[in-house]
């Protein structure tokens, strides 16, 4: 079973990723703040993590960073409702995005590459 960090702002959302990846098998630590991330990477050693990319950016860009300089090899993949991500993503050093909304095969396919 994959281990997944899922972080999103929306509580809504946040609780749906779990229950569908869940149903998926993979074993999720769903986190809503940005700030609690990075602490919980030792302890619950994910092999993949899911952040919100907001409008902005900025927190998830810099969190993306944060886990690349300690974690290099750990895929980050950004969640976006931004019209451009497939632009901005590799820019900031995510290994992969899933537009928002999005179809969960195609989520599930994404993941399942890393």
């Amino acid at each position: 079973m994959k281990k997944v960090i899922v972080q999103d702002t929306d509580p809504d959302l946040l609780n749906i990723l779990t229950f569908l990846l869940e149903d998926a098998s993979f074993e999720v630590l769903a986190i809503p703040h940005y700030k609690d991330v990075a602490s919980k990477i030792n302890s619950f050693n994910p092999e993949l993590i899911l952040l919100d990319f907001r409008l902005s950016g900025e927190e998830c860009t810099c969190l993306c960073a944060a886990i690349k300089k300690d974690f290099p090899f750990l895929p980050v993949l950004a969640l976006s409702c931004n019209n451009n991500i497939q632009k901005q993503y590799a820019i900031y050093g995510f290994d992969d995005y899933v537009c928002k909304p999005f179809d969960i095969e195609h989520l599930l396919s994404v993941m399942r590459r890393y």
